[in-house]
């Protein structure tokens, strides 16, 4: 896997994307998109610029280095007009860990041809937080997940992607609250109250063990602070309000995968609670019988996985499926 490090204004940490990416212009980025995509993608690019001009001060910076026409990169980057992208993710508090440690762990569900493609990025923009997160060779201005120096860890899951409209997309989102958020509270406030694009689930952790689960739409958005210490998301909102929300084709794709990784899961969490290690952890990731490691529908494939230690400041991370790669630890250089 691919290591990139971000520091700096945000002018220089365009500069800096912009040299990493030249070498990728010759396996086509960033993709064409029809010019009705291009003209709608700006009305998300105003979204962004009421929270964060500095992301789109970087894709211009892009832009202009590279010669790339801006709207493409808005389209790619901030727009609900691209790739979507599923998941699942768990969080666990550290009175259920061996080790005492809070834990995220997470698989990105995407093609596994595209594990190659994975990126973690190091981020250290002037007057943010310190973070790791993950993202592909194309994006690198906003982020799958990851953790960051004041201990909050986030990931999400997609629940709809029915007739998205401008807001702000997950991966800004994560990217945010990465940069800007010392605590669950903190993001759940900034999740609650930006604009959504279509239908989204998000897992916090903090190193404080608080823990919230936010299941988001334009419609409605419902937060739930679990008192059980453990929390997880995938491909369904839980409640039953924000299920209303659903269109039954997608009810009926991802049901019968949902109800079996949640039988499952809650029955790993009741027998080994207050003993979980990561290795543990890891072994789900790797299940085929309960559908957690996937190798299904086209676009639901594993294409990467990891396991957060927000207190610690571990990392550990697996490129394509877990079920037949191994996981490199590392330490980011938050200090």
């Amino acid at each position: 896997m691919k290591h990139v490090h971000l520091k700096g204004s945000s002018h220089e940490i365009g500069l800096q994307a912009a040299r990493i990416l030249a070498d990728e212009q010759k396996n086509g980025y960033p993709p064409n998109y029809p010019e009705e995509v291009l003209e709608k993608s700006m009305e998300y690019n105003e979204q962004v610029r009421l929270i964060a001009p500095e992301y789109l001060e970087e894709l211009q910076v892009i832009s202009d280095t590279l010669d790339i026409d801006y709207r493409r990169l808005v389209a790619l980057e901030v727009s609900g007009l691209r790739f979507h992208s599923s998941c699942l993710a768990m969080t666990i508090s550290g009175e259920h860990t061996s080790d005492g440690l809070p834990v995220l762990a997470r698989t990105q569900e995407w093609m596994e041809d595209d594990a190659d493609s994975l990126r973690v990025i190091h981020s250290q923009p002037d007057g943010k937080l310190k973070s790791v997160g993950t993202n592909f060779a194309w994006t690198l201005a906003s982020r799958y997940g990851g953790m960051n120096e004041a201990g909050v860890a986030i990931s999400s899951a997609s629940a709809t992607f029915d007739d998205p409209k401008p807001g702000i997309i997950i991966n800004v989102a994560t990217r945010w609250i990465l940069d800007n958020c010392r605590t669950t509270e903190e993001a759940v406030d900034f999740l609650e109250g930006m604009p959504k694009v279509w239908g989204e689930t998000y897992i916090i952790l903090d190193r404080n063990n608080t823990i919230a689960k936010v299941e988001s739409h334009r419609k409605r958005t419902v937060t739930t602070y679990p008192s059980s210490g453990f929390a997880y998301n995938t491909l369904l909102y839980d409640t039953p309000e924000m299920r209303q929300l659903l269109s039954s084709e997608r009810m009926e794709r991802a049901g019968e995968i949902q109800s079996t990784r949640k039988d499952f899961i809650d029955e790993w969490f009741s027998e080994n609670k207050g003993k979980i290690t990561n290795e543990a952890i890891k072994d789900v990731l790797k299940d085929h019988e309960h559908g957690i490691c996937y190798h299904g529908l086209e676009g639901m494939e594993i294409c990467w996985s990891y396991i957060l230690e927000p207190t610690g400041q571990n990392v550990s991370l697996c490129q394509g499926r877990p079920c037949k790669n191994e996981y490199e630890a590392f330490k980011p250089q938050f200090s």
